[in-house]
C-alpha cells in the first residue's frame, strides 16, 4: 500500500528535471529586460511628447485665428459712431424720425446711399470677403427688408473694387459705384421670419437682441452666425460665416451691420500638413454643445471631412494624455481620431445667445500620432522574445541529447517483452544493468497475471450474466460475502442473526416467522419470497431468494451460496391486476362480482346481519346533463363517504362489512350482526348526507336467511316502495312483494375517470359538459384535498365594487362546518397583498405568513395555516385564489407536481371566468330590459301628454295638467341618465366627493320635501328622528343627499300602502375636529331574504327574480354603496322577508363653517344685458332665448362657433356682457371657439364670461371647458334655476 501511495502523485522525468530550470533562468532574463522597459515607461513618454506636439501647434493656430475674429472683423462696432452720424443729419434734413424713415421707401433708399461709402470702406479696411447692411424696424416679421450686400472674392488684392459683386441692393448703387451685379442678385433682402429658417439666424439674432437690450453695449450684442449661403433655395456654393451687430438709434432697433468671412478664406487658417507629413489630420472649428459634443462649423483635411459626414455632430472622451481627447465613433476599427481642443474667447460673458463656445480642434489618427513610438517600442520587445526563442532552442536540444538512453529504456519498458528484447545496449553500466534486472521481474509477473486472469473472467462472466445480488454464507464462521450489490458488496459478521445469514430487523414483519424459519433450516436447497429492507432503503421491496448448500471434502455442509433478486416490479403487477379485478375503479368499492364472492363467504360465518340497498336516483338524467365525469365524481365522493363509515362501524362494534358496487346506480352493503334498528340508523345517517351531491339517495334494507342474490332482490324490493325514508322488506304488504328476476353480473366501467387519469384531464372532463357549476365546482375541489392529502381546499373570490373578498366554495378533511364567507378589505391591503403574491403561478405560505391580517383577509385563511395558493386571474386582473390547506412546501417545488398545478388553476379559473362573464352578462341583460321598459315608461307620458295637449279645444287648466305631467316624466328620464352616468363615473374612477360647508338640517328638510309627497300618495307615514348637536358640516353634501333619497326612494317604492319610513340621524361626540354622524333608513316593507341581500348593492341587480315585475335600473343601492365606501364607510343592512329592512352607515364629517345667508338670483335684474346664445341646434336656440328674454335679457343666437368669432370681431368691445356656448358644434366647436375669442387683441374678449352649455357632462367635459378658458360649465338638459344662478354669479362679480 505505501509503494501505491508513493506513486499517486504526479512524477517528473529526467528530461524535464533538466530542461524546466534552464528554461526559467532564460525567462526570467527577458523578464527582467521587458520589466525594465515598462517601468521606464518608455512608451507613454514617447506618447506624451507626440501629444505636446500637436497641442503646441493647435495653440499657436487658435491664437492667430481668435485675435483676427476678435480684432480684425469684429471691429465693425467700432463703426457705430459714424453710421449713427449720417443717420442722424439725414434725420435732421429731412425733418424725420426712426419711424418715419422706416416706414418711407423713399428714405430708407437715400439713407442706404449715404450709408453705401461707409460700409465699402470697411470691406475694403477689415479684410473680410463681405460687407451688409439691413434695414428693419422692432416689429420685423416675415418679409422683404431693404438692405445691400458686397461680396469681395479677393480681399487681400484689392486696390479699387475690380473684384466686388454687389448681392443685394438697388441698381442706383451699382450703377454709382461702379460695382457689377452678381447672379443671384435681387433688390431686398427675402427673410422668412423669426426661427423659421437657421440660414436668417445672422440677422434676426441681433435684431432681435438690439430690440430687446437697447441699453447694452453694441460690442457685447456682436453675434457670430454659423455657417450660411444667402441663397436659401437655390444652389449656392458660397458658404460663410458672419458678424453681426443691431444698429440703435436712441434705444430703438433700425437695422443690422455685418461682415462675411468665406469658408475659404478661413482654410488659410488651417494648415493641415503641419499635423502630420501623411496628410492624414486636419482643422475644425465647432461649437460645443454642452458637455463634451460638438457641432462642426468649417474645416479643412482628410480627418475634417469625414467628421463632417458623421450625423448630429461628435462627441469627445477624455483619454490617459494630457490635453488630448478622443473623437466617438470615428476613424476605422483599431485606429482612433485623436483631437486638441483650444477654445475661441468670442463673446463675453452675459450675452443673449446660444452656441457661444466656439473653439479650434487640431485632429490626427492615433497611427500618425503614436505609431513611431509604438512601433520603437514592439521593435525593442521583439528582439528580446527571438533571443528568447533561440536560447530554450538551444537548451532543449542538449538536454534531449542528454536524457536520450534513459528514455529509451523506459520505452522499452512499457512495450513490455518485445520491447525489452528489442533494447540495443546503451553502452552506459547503469542502463545495462537495470535493463537486465527489469527483464527478470517482467518475466516472473507474466506467470502470475495469467493465473489470476482465468479466476477473474470466471467471476466476471458469473456477474454480468445478471442484476441479482449474490451471496455466500460460511456455515462455520458465520461470516457472509455479498457480491454485485451497489453499497453493500463485501465480507461481514452474521453472528448476531440468531442462525440466520440475514439481519431479521430488514425482513417485513409480516414476512419474518416463515422467511427465518427457512433461512435457518437445513435443506440443501433454498427458495423465499419475502419483503426485505437495506440498511439505506426507505422501503420494504420483494426479493426472491435462492441458495443452495455446499459441501467440503469431508462432506460437511461448508457453504451456502446463492442469489438474492428484486421481484417488485412483478408483485406490483399481480397486486394492480388483482385491484382491478376487485376493486370498482370509482366508488373505491368491491367490484360486483368480487363483492359478491366476499359477501358469499362472509355469510358462510355468519347469517345475521343487515343488507342495504342504496340507489342514487336520476343518475342517468344528472351524466346527460352535466357529464358522465360529473356522476362518477359523485359516485366517488358516495363510496369515499360509504367506506368512512363502514370502517367507523368496524371500530366501534367490532363488526365486518362488505360494500360493493352492485351496477351502474346501485350499491350494496352488508352490516355483519347489526339489528334492524341498528341497520335502519345506519341508512337514515346516509341519506342525512344527500345534500353533499347532486342526486338523491333511496335506501332497501332486508335480513334473514337466504342466500345473497335473495336478500339483494328483497332489499331492492324495498328500496323500490320506499318513499324518502329507508324501507325494510318485511315491511311491505304481502301484496307489495312481487318476485324479482334473477340479478344478473354487471362490471361498471368509466370513461376518462380513473386512478391513471391527470388531476387537470379530470378537471376538463368535469368542467367540459356545462350545466351545474356549483356542484361541479364543490365536487372539484373536493377531489383536489383528496388527490394532495390536504386539511382543506378554499376558493375566493374578490369583488372589487364593494372591496369584499368572498369565501365561495370550501370543504375540510375533518367535515367541519363552512367557515363565515366574507372579508371587507381597504385599497391600501389589497395592493400590499398584490405585492406579497407577486407574479408567480403557485405560491407557497407558510403558518408564519397566514398570521398577517393581509392574508387572512385575501386568503380566508386561520393563522397558523400554511399551504399552497394558486392565484386567479380575469384579463390580467387579479380575481381571487385557490387555497390548499396543510400541505407541504415540496408540493409547490417539484416541476412535475408545480405543472400539474398551475394547469389545473388555469383550467379552474377559465371556468369561474366564464361563470362570472355569464352572470353579468344575465345581470345586464335585465338591466337592458329594465331600462327599456324604465325610458320608455316616461317617454310615453311625454309623447301622450304632448298630443293631449297639443289637440284642439284643451282647457288651459288641462294645457297645464299635461305640462306637469311632461315636466315630472322628464325628471324621472333625466334621473336614469344621471344614474347611470354616476355608475360610469364610480366604475372609472373618475367620481370624486367635493366637500363644501353645508347645513344638516336644510339638507334634511330638502330631502324630507321631496319624499313627503311620494309617501303620501301611498299613505305612508314619513317619520324623521334627527339627533344633532352641530349644524354646520363640512363634507359633500349632494353625495350624502343622493345616498339618503336613493334609501328612503327604495323604501317608498318596497313599502306597502298605510307603512311606515323612519329616517333617523344621530351624531356622535366630536374628536379632533370630526364628528360621526349615523344615518339609519328603516321601512315597514317587503324585506330582502338573506341570500338576496348581497345582490341588492350589485350593478344592476334587484332583489327578486324576476325583473319584469321591477322597476328601476338596480343601480341606485350600488352608486349608494359605492359613494358611501368613498367617504370610508359601508353601507349595513338588516331584513328578512315581511319584516321591513333597516339601511344604516356611518361617516366622519368634519365640522364646518356657517355662511351668510345667499342672496337670491331673484334679486338682481338682468335687464340691459346683452348675451349671446351660439347654439346650433335651433330647438335648444329658442328655448334658451325665451328662458333668459324672460328675465330682461337681450338675446341674441347664432348658429356656430366660427359665426360667434365672426360677430364678436364685427362689433365693437363691450357688445355682449356674457356669451352661451354650445360644446359640439359644426364648422367650429365650442372649445375652439373660446379659445380663439380669447387669443384676440381686445380687453374685453379677455374678460368676457363664456359659460358652455352642453349635453356633455363628465368631469372631464367640464376640465376641457375650464382649460381653454371658459368661465363655466352647465349641463343639458339645463335646470332654469341653475341658469339663472350662474349668470348671476359671473355679472355681479
Amino acid at each position: 500500500m505505501k509503494r501505491g501511495s508513493r506513486r499517486t502523485g504526479k512524477q517528473s522525468t529526467i528530461f524535464r528535471i533538466f530542461l524546466l530550470p534552464l528554461i526559467a533562468i532564460m525567462l526570467l532574463q527577458s523578464a527582467i529586460t521587458i520589466g525594465t522597459l515598462v517601468i521606464s515607461r518608455t512608451t507613454e513618454t514617447l506618447e506624451e511628447y507626440s501629444g505636446n506636439m500637436m497641442t503646441r501647434l493647435v495653440e499657436n493656430r487658435g491664437v492667430i485665428l481668435q485675435n483676427d475674429m476678435n480684432q480684425r472683423w469684429a471691429a465693425i462696432h467700432q463703426q457705430e459712431a459714424s453710421i449713427h452720424a449720417i443717420l442722424e443729419q439725414y434725420l435732421n434734413e429731412a425733418e424725420s424720425d426712426v419711424k418715419g424713415l422706416l416706414h418711407s421707401g423713399e428714405q430708407r433708399n437715400t439713407l442706404l446711399e449715404r450709408l453705401f461709402p461707409e460700409c465699402l470702406d470697411i470691406l475694403q479696411s477689415n479684410s473680410t470677403t463681405g460687407v451688409f447692411l439691413i434695414l428693419a424696424g422692432p416689429d420685423a416679421a416675415a418679409e422683404e427688408l431693404d438692405g445691400f450686400f458686397i461680396r469681395d472674392s479677393d480681399p487681400n488684392t484689392n486696390p479699387a473694387n475690380y473684384s466686388d459683386l454687389l448681392e443685394r441692393g438697388s441698381k442706383e448703387l451699382s450703377r454709382a459705384w461702379n460695382i457689377p451685379l452678381d447672379t443671384n442678385w435681387t433688390t431686398r433682402f427675402r427673410l422668412d421670419g423669426p426661427g423659421a429658417n437657421d440660414a436668417d439666424r445672422y440677422f434676426y439674432e441681433p435684431w432681435r437682441a438690439g430690440t430687446d437690450f437697447p441699453d447694452a453695449d453694441t460690442a457685447d450684442l456682436g453675434y457670430w452666425s454659423l455657417p450660411f449661403c444667402l441663397e436659401k433655395n437655390r444652389a449656392d456654393p458660397h458658404e460663410m460665416i458672419a458678424y453681426s451687430l443691431p444698429l440703435r438709434y436712441k434705444g430703438q432697433t433700425y437695422g443690422v451691420l455685418g461682415v462675411e468671412i468665406s469658408s475659404r478664406s478661413l482654410y488659410d487658417y488651417f494648415p493641415a500638413a503641419e499635423l502630420n507629413d501623411s496628410q492624414q489630420s486636419g482643422y475644425l472649428l465647432a461649437i460645443k454643445d454642452g458637455g463634451s459634443h460638438y457641432i462642426p462649423l468649417v474645416g479643412k483635411g482628410i480627418l475634417y471631412d469625414q467628421i463632417r459626414s458623421m450625423d448630429g455632430g461628435f462627441s469627445l472622451t477624455e483619454t490617459d494624455y494630457k490635453n488630448l481627447l478622443q473623437v466617438q465613433d470615428a476613424g476605422p476599427v483599431g485606429h482612433g481620431v485623436y483631437a486638441v481642443v483650444r477654445p475661441l474667447k468670442l463673446y463675453s460673458n452675459h450675452v443673449p445667445y446660444e452656441n457661444t463656445e466656439w473653439a479650434l480642434l487640431g485632429l490626427d489618427t492615433e497611427e500618425d500620432l503614436f505609431g513611431i513610438s509604438r512601433r520603437l517600442y514592439i521593435w525593442m520587445v521583439t528582439a528580446v522574445f527571438i533571443g528568447l526563442g533561440f536560447g530554450v532552442l538551444g537548451i532543449y536540444l542538449a538536454v534531449r541529447h542528454l536524457t536520450r538512453p534513459v528514455q529509451e529504456l523506459m520505452q522499452c519498458i512499457r512495450e513490455g517483452a518485445a520491447g525489452l528484447t528489442a533494447f540495443k545496449p546503451s553502452n552506459i553500466l547503469e542502463i545495462d544493468a537495470l535493463h537486465d534486472v527489469v527483464v527478470t521481474l517482467t518475466e516472473q509477473q507474466r506467470k502470475a497475471e495469467n493465473i489470476l486472469l482465468e479466476e477473474k473472467e470466471r467471476y466476471k462472466l458469473a456477474l454480468e450474466s445478471s442484476k441479482d445480488v449474490f451471496f455466500s454464507y460460511d456455515l462455520q464462521n458465520q461470516m457472509l460475502d455479498i457480491f454485485n450489490h451497489p453499497t453493500m458488496s463485501g465480507q461481514r459478521s452474521c453472528h448476531d442473526y440468531g442462525g440466520s445469514f440475514i439481519d431479521p430487523a430488514y425482513i417485513y414483519e409480516e414476512d419474518r416467522p416463515k422467511t427465518l424459519e427457512i433461512l435457518q433450516s437445513d435443506a440443501d436447497n433454498l427458495y423465499a419470497e419475502f419483503r426485505l429492507k437495506g440498511p439505506e432503503d426507505t422501503d420494504h421491496g420483494w426479493v426472491a431468494l435462492t441458495g443452495k448448500a455446499v459441501y467440503d471434502t469431508d462432506g460437511r455442509r461448508w457453504k451456502l451460496v446463492g442469489s438474492i433478486r428484486d421481484i417488485q416490479e412483478q408483485k406490483e403487477r399481480e397486486a394492480q391486476q388483482l385491484r382491478k379485478n376487485t376493486i370498482d375503479g370509482v366508488t373505491g368499492l368491491y367490484a360486483c362480482r368480487a363483492g359478491l364472492k366476499e359477501l358469499a363467504e362472509y355469510r358462510k360465518a355468519r347469517t345475521d346481519g343487515i343488507l342495504v340497498n342504496l340507489f342514487l336516483e336520476q343518475l342517468k338524467q344528472v351524466n346527460e346533463k352535466n357529464g358522465i365525469v360529473f356522476g362518477d365524481m359523485i359516485l366517488e365522493e358516495l363510496g369515499q363517504l360509504v367506506r368512512e363509515r363502514c370502517r367507523n362501524l368496524e371500530e366501534e362494534a367490532g363488526c365486518r362489512t362488505v360494500a360493493l358496487r352492485l351496477n351502474r346506480d346501485e350499491l350494496i352493503l352488508w352490516l355483519e350482526g347489526r339489528t334492524a334498528a341498528e341497520g335502519m340508523a345506519f341508512a337514515e345517517a346516509l341519506l342525512e348526507a344527500e345534500e353533499t351531491f347532486s342526486v338523491r339517495l333511496r335506501a332497501g334494507l332486508a335480513q334473514g336467511e337466504g342466500d345473497p342474490e335473495s336478500l339483494i332482490r328483497k332489499a331492492k324490493l324495498a328500496r323500490i316502495a320506499s318513499c324518502g325514508r329507508p324501507l325494510f322488506y318485511d315491511s311491505l304488504p304481502e301484496q307489495g312483494r312481487a318476485p324479482l328476476p334473477p340479478l344478473q353480473e354487471y362490471e361498471s366501467s368509466s370513461l376518462g375517470y380513473g386512478e391513471d387519469v391527470s388531476l387537470v384531464s379530470v378537471a376538463l372532463n368535469l368542467f367540459g359538459k356545462g350545466g351545474d357549476f356549483p356542484g361541479q365546482m364543490t365536487l372539484m375541489i373536493r377531489k383536489i384535498g383528496r388527490y394532495y392529502g390536504a386539511g382543506g381546499v378554499l376558493v375566493s373570490l374578490l369583488r372589487a365594487d364593494f372591496n369584499s373578498n368572498y369565501l365561495n366554495y370550501q370543504w375540510w378533511k375533518d367535515g367541519r362546518t363552512s367557515i363565515p364567507g366574507v372579508q371587507k378589505y381597504k385599497e391600501e391591503e389589497k395592493q400590499s397583498f398584490l405585492l406579497w403574491l407577486g407574479q408567480e403561478e403557485i405560491r407557497y405560505f407558510s403558518p408564519e405568513d397566514s398570521r398577517e391580517t393581509v392574508l387572512q383577509r385575501f386568503l380566508n385563511v386561520s393563522p397558523g395555516q400554511g399551504g399552497v395558493l394558486l392565484p386567479l386571474y380575469d384579463s390580467g386582473s387579479y380575481m381571487g385564489n385557490i387555497c390548499i390547506l396543510d400541505v407541504p412546501p415540496s408540493l409547490s417545488e417539484a416541476p412535475e407536481t408545480y405543472q400539474e398545478l398551475a394547469e389545473l388553476g388555469q383550467v379552474i379559473q377559465s371556468q369561474l371566468n366564464q361563470q362570472q362573464h355569464d352572470i353579468a352578462s344575465k345581470a345586464k341583460s335585465e338591466f337592458l330590459s329594465r331600462m327599456s321598459h324604465e325610458i320608455r315608461t316616461p317617454m310615453n307620458g311625454i309623447i301622450g301628454m304632448t298630443a293631449i295637449a297639443l289637440q284642439e279645444e284643451q282647457s288651459p287648466e288641462r294645457i297645464l295638467d299635461c305640462l306637469q305631467k311632461i315636466q315630472s316624466s322628464s325628471n324621472y328620464l333625466l334621473g336614469l341618465i344621471n344614474d347611470i352616468l354616476d355608475m360610469s363615473k364610480i366604475e372609472s374612477g373618475k367620481m370624486k366627493l367635493e366637500p363644501v360647508d353645508f347645513s344638516m338640517d336644510e339638507m334634511l328638510e330638502t330631502i324630507r320635501e321631496l319624499i313627503a309627497p311620494q309617501a303620501s300618495a301611498k299613505q305612508i307615514d314619513f317619520l324623521q328622528e334627527i339627533s344633532l348637536e352641530h349644524r354646520w358640516f363640512l363634507a359633500d353634501r349632494m353625495r350624502i343627499s343622493q345616498v339618503l333619497i336613493n334609501l328612503l326612494g327604495n323604501a317608498v317604492k318596497f313599502t306597502p300602502e298605510r307603512g311606515r319610513i323612519t329616517l333617523s340621524v344621530e351624531e356622535g361626540p366630536v374628536s379632533k375636529g370630526e364628528a360621526p354622524v349615523c344615518f339609519t333608513v328603516r321601512d315597514t316593507g317587503v324585506g330582502i331574504a338573506k341570500e338576496e341581500q348581497e345582490r341588492v348593492f350589485r350593478s344592476f341587480e334587484q332583489a327578486g327574480r324576476n325583473p319584469s315585475k321591477q322597476q328601476g335600473t338596480g343601480l341606485g343601492l350600488s352608486i349608494s354603496s359605492r359613494l358611501v365606501q368613498m367617504m370610508g364607510s359601508s353601507i349595513q343592512l338588516d331584513s328578512a322577508p315581511g319584516e321591513g329592512s333597516t339601511f344604516r352607515f356611518s361617516i366622519s364629517l368634519s365640522l364646518g363653517t356657517p355662511l351668510e345667508d345667499r342672496i337670491q338670483e331673484d334679486e338682481f335684474s338682468f335687464r340691459g344685458y346683452r348675451i349671446l346664445v351660439v347654439e346650433d341646434n335651433e330647438l335648444n336656440a329658442e328655448i334658451a332665448q325665451c328662458l333668459l328674454e324672460e328675465r330682461d335679457f337681450e338675446v341674441e343666437c347664432i348658429g356656430d362657433g366660427a359665426q360667434a368669432v365672426e360677430r364678436i370681431r364685427a362689433t365693437p368691445p363691450g357688445t355682449y356682457d356674457v356669451i352661451l356656448m354650445d360644446i359640439m358644434m359644426p364648422v367650429m366647436d365650442g372649445l375652439e371657439a373660446t379659445r380663439v375669442i380669447r387669443s384676440m387683441e381686445r380687453e374685453d374678449c379677455r374678460t368676457i364670461p363664456i359659460i358652455a352649455m352642453s349635453a356633455n357632462a363628465f368631469d372631464d367635459d367640464l376640465k376641457k371647458s375650464v382649460e381653454c378658458g371658459m368661465n363655466g360649465h352647465l349641463s343639458k338638459p339645463v335646470e332654469v334655476e341653475k341658469l339663472y344662478r350662474v349668470l348671476a354669479e359671473v355679472l355681479h362679480r
